[in-house]
């Protein structure tokens, strides 16, 4: 019997959005390709945030005949040094997921073949090319009609099993079609806004005994009137089936000027949603291209805030800092905003060229790139490090003004008073616990995140490039 592993790699001593424990989550894509794999295979799985895929020694814990392993851009290096063990051991590699897909030239320097796309129903495809000895260096999954999940359960009991998860997510729409210049999701899954059918999501909901669910998309509202009344059929279907469930997700702000979904959200388990607010800076919203924003408009933030508080749930609110035009200032103005508008739970991201991206083209060929020694520094192409020049503050600025937002929003009794401003703003001490636990955790990943840019400081490593101009 031939045996596969499937693997989702971890950069060691890493941390970042995998550490909010309240919402660690098996990795849903290798649970559905667990799911497809033929019977007469043995499938297993590591995941890395929870037990490493090679020893002290750098050699492989486990033996197999086919490796599949899955990577977004700050895990390729990972992903490279497991494919390059497994394959000194004669296993062939298989890499797949977001950064395969944006640089699949790349990639194939690392695998035995790659996968673009979403890899769900080209995955059987390549184990048969394997075992016929007819393996190819390029597979493309394409983007699937979502209706074609009716036909697979992802296997969540087999991971479950394994890592004890208590979270799973959840598939209910995918695409974007934002253009966001430094969001890569549009390039991986296609600016086509795809549904699934809703009486599949329901029925795979009431199958799983997962309370703890995410949906896995970057919107689940929508776009368009007809896809924000699929919405209301989706989460009003789950009240009238009884599916309660402990859910979260992500969409736009907009959303709150949909009280009938509002309610359903509610009544359904909602804890809240995750929402990409980037910026409370007009100018640097529309430098960014967030499209979204722009048209609600930012002084409709605090009322928009305020009727989902009204329902009871929470608003977990994404930010950007280092964005181009943004200077000293935009630090005490977004804390000064947090803390106004009563946001729940305040995660960020530094403003990163992620491969393929508009903003990577554009730093790039303005020479502002410092982590340019690849493919070793994708490593730090995440939301917790610094990659470019910025070209409206120093680094001594930038590093002080993070400094300023953790000790305004972290440090000493900050989390305790916004528990309680939660509470008084949503009257639901169980959404606002579940922002003090993410807040908690995120203390921690944000900690992390300044000892990245000291680490950056005092390496000289900024300095590498000629310094651009400062915007006045």
């Amino acid at each position: 019997m031939p045996k596969v592993m499937l693997i989702n790699p971890h950069p060691p001593g890493r941390r970042g959005e995998e550490d909010i424990s309240v919402i660690v989550q098996m990795p849903l894509n290798l649970a559905y390709l667990k799911a497809l794999t033929p019977e007469h295979w043995e499938v297993d799985v590591i995941d890395e945030t929870i037990e490493y895929a090679l020893d002290e020694n750098g050699e492989p814990t486990f033996d197999a005949d086919f490796v599949g392993i899955t990577s977004v851009t700050y895990q390729i290096p990972r992903a490279y040094s497991i494919a390059a063990a497994c394959r000194k051991r004669g296993m062939k590699v298989a890499i797949g997921g977001v950064h395969a897909t944006c640089r699949p030239h790349e990639v194939m320097q690392y695998a035995d073949t790659v996968c673009t796309g979403e890899a769900e129903f080209v995955w059987p495809k390549m184990l048969k090319d394997f075992e016929a000895g007819k393996l190819e260096k390029l597979y493309d999954g394409g983007r699937l009609d979502l209706a074609a999940l009716k036909e697979v359960t992802p296997d969540r009991e087999f991971l479950k099993k394994k890592y004890n998860y208590k979270f799973s997510s959840i598939i209910t729409t995918r695409g974007c079609p934002f253009r966001c210049d430094f969001c890569s999701v549009p390039i991986f899954q296609g600016r086509a806004y795809r549904e699934r059918p809703v009486a599949d999501v329901w029925a795979e909901m009431e199958a799983t005994d997962y309370r703890g669910l995410m949906l896995a998309e970057d919107n689940f509202y929508g776009y368009t009137r007809r896809a924000q009344q699929r919405c209301r059929e989706l989460f009003g279907g789950m009240v009238e089936r009884g599916i309660w469930k402990d859910w979260f997700g992500f969409t736009t702000l907009n959303i709150a000027e949909d009280p009938i979904v509002l309610d359903s959200m509610a009544k359904s388990g909602c804890f809240g949603f995750l929402c990409g607010i980037e910026s409370n800076d007009p100018e640097a919203l529309k430098s960014i291209k967030k499209d979204a924003n722009l048209r609600l408009g930012v002084s409709s933030f605090k009322d928009s805030i305020k009727r989902v508080h009204d329902f009871g749930m929470i608003v977990w609110g994404s930010i950007i800092f280092g964005i181009d035009g943004d200077g000293p200032d935009c630090f005490k103005r977004m804390v000064d905003f947090v803390l106004e508008n009563d946001i729940d739970v305040l995660t960020f991201g530094i403003y990163c060229p992620m491969p393929e991206t508009e903003l990577f083209r554009r730093v790039s060929s303005q020479g502002r790139l410092f982590r340019s020694n690849l493919p070793e520094d994708w490593y730090y192409y995440d939301s917790g490090h610094l990659t470019f020049q910025l070209n409206s503050m120093t680094l001594e600025q930038f590093i002080e003004g993070m400094h300023y937002v953790y000790d305004s929003l972290y440090g000493g009794d900050s989390l305790r008073k916004r528990f309680r401003n939660s509470i008084r703003a949503t009257s639901n001490p169980r959404t606002s616990m579940f922002a003090l636990r993410v807040g908690m955790d995120w203390s921690v990943v944000f900690q992390h995140v300044l000892d990245n840019l000291h680490a950056l400081y005092d390496s000289g490593d900024y300095s590498r490039t000629a310094p651009p101009r400062l915007v006045a």
